[in-house]
């Protein structure tokens, strides 16, 4: 009990901002993303006025195009850049100031233990407020009784909530065309990925932050079976919280075979654990370590393909080339994943050079046992998760 309470301690003080999040206010509970039947329903012409039903359960009407667009989480924002639609935003949290154009975003970022000031949303007065679903619904509705429109995301769980998230969006601000581009390049790498993956033996893979881990109801889980591996923590005996994400001590890994070890990127030099339950893997034994960037891994967005991409051409790089060349005419797709020697960099590249992250993992571990790199919002994640299970103990 005092050790997870320490944890959490930490956790929370890494995250500073986001801990007002951890337990949204009104007892929200995260609900599964909308079927393709419910986006089947949606107007192919971006027609307005829009409809559909929240998170929250409320009903919301889009008028007319909105021409102005604040986003409350970078995976929302990171989406309206993808389909084209980022000189609408107006304003987001700082955690998407990766992105390009955001020099020219209002930063709606809260201070103190406030993930998302109010008062800053009010001020640029948007048309449409895009919120992820880790903000509360208090913020929610707080935003809709200043007369903003709020639509707020559902969790998502699995990539095909997430291919189902990025056509909403694109009906909610009036970019069908680039929602519908955008979506087709996704499904096509998740069939490259998937045809790599065919006949292969799957690699027994560990993602670890913060000593945290992902389950099986994952999105992240999702994107390490999608790439053909199998994710250890999925079968394992532990007490996950209601995010899906659970605490994995060195003694649960001590009885893995893991071979390969995964980290976020999150900072300048991600650091394998240095307790001899992570030092004897196979995974650090034979340099089998990938550093993910943390943008794309933690966030349910459209760049969360690059992070499949990446794994799978580090597990299966003859195979990924053979079907990328059958199914795309490619032979390469300008991105990178080595193997070996001394440590597996994964670069997860995207449409221009100035999103591309080449983090690399260092095998030294901290004096009190070290722990993998984590980006921002994974750091959230790992306060969510270890919130959740310290209520439980």
């Amino acid at each position: 009990m005092t050790g997870t309470r320490t944890t959490l301690v930490v956790a929370l003080l890494l995250v500073g901002s986001l801990a007002a999040v951890v337990a949204p206010v009104g007892g929200a509970t995260a609900a599964m993303e909308p079927t393709s039947a419910t986006a089947a329903t949606a107007q192919e012409d971006c027609s307005f006025p829009f409809s559909a039903t929240d998170a929250t359960g409320t009903e919301v009407t889009v008028e007319e195009a909105p021409d102005s667009v604040v986003t409350l989480g970078p995976a929302a924002a990171q989406t309206m850049v993808e389909i084209g639609a980022g000189s609408k935003v107006v304003g987001a949290t700082q955690y998407a100031s990766y992105l390009d154009g955001s020099d020219a975003w209002a930063n709606i970022s809260g201070s103190g233990r406030a993930f998302v000031s109010v008062e800053r949303v009010v001020a640029q007065q948007p048309k449409l407020v895009l919120a992820e679903n880790i903000v509360s619904d208090d913020t929610v509705e707080r935003l809709r009784d200043a007369g903003i429109t709020v639509y707020k995301f559902r969790s998502a769980s699995s990539m095909d909530a997430v291919l189902e998230k990025v056509e909403v969006t694109g009906q909610l601000v009036g970019a069908c065309e680039g929602a519908s581009e955008t979506r087709d390049w996704m499904e096509t790498e998740l069939e490259v990925v998937q045809r790599a993956a065919e006949g292969q033996e799957s690699p027994q893979a560990l993602y670890v932050f913060y000593g945290t881990t992902p389950g099986p109801d994952t999105y992240i889980n999702d994107l390490m079976t999608t790439a053909g591996a199998e994710n250890l923590a999925a079968s394992a005996d532990l007490e996950y919280s209601q995010a899906g994400y659970a605490r994995i001590n060195p003694e649960v890994v001590a009885n893995m075979t893991v071979e390969w070890l995964l980290l976020n990127g999150g900072q300048p030099e991600p650091r394998i654990p240095e307790s001899e339950a992570y030092q004897n893997t196979i995974a650090v034994q034979e340099d089998q370590t990938i550093v993910l960037n943390e943008n794309y891994v933690s966030q349910p967005a459209p760049r969360s393909v690059y992070v499949m991409r990446n794994l799978s051409q580090a597990w299966f790089p003859e195979a990924y080339a053979e079907a990328n060349a059958s199914i795309r005419g490619e032979a390469s797709t300008g991105t990178t994943a080595t193997s070996g020697g001394p440590t597996a960099t994964a670069t997860d590249g995207s449409q221009t050079d100035a999103d591309t992250n080449t983090p690399t993992a260092s095998t030294d571990g901290s004096d009190d046992g070290g722990s993998p790199g984590f980006g921002v919002v994974a750091a959230l994640v790992a306060a969510l998760s270890l919130a959740g299970i310290a209520r439980r103990t």
